[in-house]
């Protein structure tokens, strides 16, 4: 089973991975890792400050991991993991977008990165993104009131099928559209 965790930078991707290795075994592959290993960097998006991901060589690559993967759950976790058209589960984590600028607000970042990011977050652009390749096999999971040890669990049991969080829960448009 290859799953994907994606979200706008701040909702808790990276940090939930890293628990999930401690608790499940499978194997975990980062975009940021596949950038450095692979030389899959364009550039620098200067403007916004974004890496330029080449995600047309990142897919081959991606395929060859989880063809020679021994393990049978694979992890993908990124901002564009989304891109990867191959997978049978994608969650989408999602953040409240006050929560989400406070946390972003803590990185190093220029505001207009972390108002883009705040904007992409109120207009569900990595769930819009995911629907558009997977559909319903797409679950969004809000992150802004639990702890990185709840996510955890909540991602445990949907791959498990215990839990399902449904795409069109979250809505933050409507309360924050004035961000934009």
């Amino acid at each position: 089973m290859m799953i994907i965790i994606t979200g706008t930078p701040g909702t808790g991707k990276t940090s939930v991975t890293e628990l999930l290795k401690e608790k499940i075994d499978a194997e975990f592959i980062s975009i940021n890792s596949l950038l450095e290993d692979y030389d899959l960097n364009l550039g620098t998006d200067e403007k916004r400050g974004y890496k330029i991901v080449d995600t047309e060589n990142m897919i081959p690559i991606v395929d060859d991991i989880k063809k020679n993967s021994v393990k049978d759950i694979l992890v993908f976790e990124g901002h564009l993991a989304q891109d990867y058209p191959n997978a049978d589960l994608v969650i989408v984590l999602r953040c409240n977008p006050e929560i989400l600028e406070k946390r972003l607000n803590t990185r190093d970042w220029r505001e207009e990165k972390i108002k883009e990011n705040v904007s992409a977050e109120i207009l569900g652009v990595c769930t819009s993104e995911s629907y558009e390749t997977y559909g319903e096999n797409v679950q969004e999971v809000d992150t802004s009131n639990i702890t990185i040890e709840e996510l955890a669990d909540n991602i445990m049991k949907i791959i498990n099928s215990e839990l399902h969080f449904p795409l069109g829960e979250i809505d933050y448009l409507t309360d924050y559209f004035q961000l934009l």
